[in-house]
């Protein structure tokens, strides 16, 4: 199963909109086994704070999302916006072009910099 950044955006936005922990069953359009996928990655990458079931290295297959961490929050905020989103899908989420999570979150740091009167992109 490949990672999908639009899975990834839902699973941030529920996470951040929730009362309370999130599981597979939580998200529209999203299987137990792709939220599970997601949550391990979004778990390593620092998010998240959840809880994974599976044994050793595997891919988790099932997962509970309990919170956002600070880094999370701010992913979060930097893909609300669904303008942003899809400008970011177009321009570094591109099938056909080599990106890393690391360059999504500075070219929408970048963005959001922009947007902001009295900040320039290179601070």
């Amino acid at each position: 199963m490949k990672r999908d950044m639009d899975k990834v955006r839902k699973i941030i936005l529920a996470v951040r909109d929730a009362e309370g922990p999130l599981n597979g069953k939580s998200i529209e359009g999203v299987t137990e086994a792709e939220f599970a996928m997601h949550a391990q990655l979004l778990d390593e990458a620092g998010l998240i704070q959840a809880a994974l079931q599976g044994e050793g290295k595997r891919v988790a297959q099932s997962a509970v999302i309990f919170r956002l961490t600070w880094q999370g929050h701010d992913f979060a905020d930097s893909i609300v916006d669904e303008t942003l989103w899809n400008k970011a899908k177009e321009h570094v989420i591109n099938p056909t072009a080599s990106w890393t999570f690391s360059i999504l979150k500075e070219y929408l740091k970048a963005e959001i910099r922009s947007r902001i009167p009295g900040l320039e992109a290179g601070q």
